[in-house]
């Protein structure tokens, strides 16, 4: 009984997983080429999930610059050292490049609905 019942769970998941990944993996492509077209079809349809996994793909080199960082700095110095180097600088450059991508496709799709031109 719990076995059946793990096993519809499982599958399910899996399911849904796949779904997400494949909205992920069209939506990171059409952002690339039509960012407007993607942003205005997440808020049409208020798609919270893919939302959130875009910001998150948005903040990974950061993620992965802290992951990254805390695991060396244990592996060589037993402790977490709080001075960082270039590769921070590298990491929030790349963050602002990404953000600032977004935001401007969030602008353009805001001032294309206020002036009425859809």
């Amino acid at each position: 009984m719990i076995e059946k019942r793990l096993r519809n769970i499982f599958r399910l998941g899996g399911l849904i997983g796949v779904r997400q990944g494949y909205k992920l993996t069209r939506n990171w492509y059409q952002i690339y080429y039509e960012p407007e077209l993607v942003i205005r079809e997440l808020r049409e349809t208020r798609d919270k999930s893919q939302i959130f996994l875009i910001l998150v793909t948005a903040l990974a080199p950061l993620f992965l610059y802290v992951a990254a960082r805390v695991i060396y700095d244990l592996w060589k110095y037993r402790g977490i050292v709080l001075i960082t180097g270039s590769g921070l600088s590298l990491a929030l450059g790349l963050e602002v490049v990404i953000l600032g991508y977004l935001f401007f496709g969030i602008m353009r799709v805001w001032w294309e609905d206020k002036s009425g031109n859809t």
